[in-house]
């Protein structure tokens, strides 16, 4: 199934994303919805915003752990890359399991340089990947 990425390689992507997930969630707890100049919701209403990815991580701490993730990412050949954001639909259900030849086609589809950006931003990517390590049984 997976004939470019390894296991070991996914796993390492995930834990070093979840520990930047930890970093935004830092940051995000000493943030008020009135410091970023956005109007309060009403109760039970939420807006889609900037801090839903990692990318606060990028700007506001200076550990490198995002750029590392980055660099994780951008150093697999493309063809992993492919086969990583088809781990990853999966374990976010946009495909099922039995539909890894379909995740992989669209996949292929999408893998150029701004894939990168598109999965290391994701705060929940690390979710993502051991789910979807889980559901092609893999894990």
């Amino acid at each position: 199934m997976l004939d470019n990425l390894e296991i070991d390689q996914i796993e390492r992507i995930a834990e070093l994303s979840d520990e930047c997930r930890q970093i935004r969630d830092t940051i995000l707890n000493k943030t008020y919805q009135s410091d970023v100049d956005e109007e309060p919701n009403a109760r039970g209403e939420r807006n889609p915003s900037s801090f839903d990815s990692l990318e606060v991580v990028e700007a506001a701490d200076d550990s490198g752990k995002y750029q590392r993730l980055r660099g994780m990412i951008a150093d697999l050949s493309e063809d992993a890359r492919i086969e990583l954001r088809a781990v990853m639909w999966i374990g976010r259900g946009d495909f099922a399991a039995g539909d890894w030849g379909k995740a992989m086609a669209q996949a292929d589809g999408a893998a150029n340089l701004t894939v990168i950006d598109t999965i290391a931003e994701k705060a929940d990517l690390h979710d993502y990947l051991m789910k979807g390590l889980y559901k092609l049984g893999l894990r």
